[in-house]
């Protein structure tokens, strides 16, 4: 038996969670912008603390930001 289809049988009996889980991983692993993203999330939010002190968009609490990731905004 192959390594990958060792894989594929321990892959098999993991539960469902995990295995939506393990399979999001490693998909992840394969598009190379993944490892940008922490910059990339940065950038963004330079950007948008410039534009509410430009008064391009409205000023928000942190009460509010925390809000809006909770609910993946």
């Amino acid at each position: 038996m192959d390594t990958a289809r060792i894989l594929y049988e321990q892959y098999k009996v993991l539960p469902k969670k995990i295995r939506k889980e393990l399979k999001a991983l490693i998909i992840s692993e394969d598009e190379p912008e993944s490892t940008n993203t922490l910059m990339a999330e940065i950038e963004q939010g330079l950007e948008e603390v410039l534009a509410m002190k430009e008064g391009r968009i409205p000023v928000r609490t942190f009460e509010e930001i925390k809000r809006d990731m909770r609910n993946g905004e």
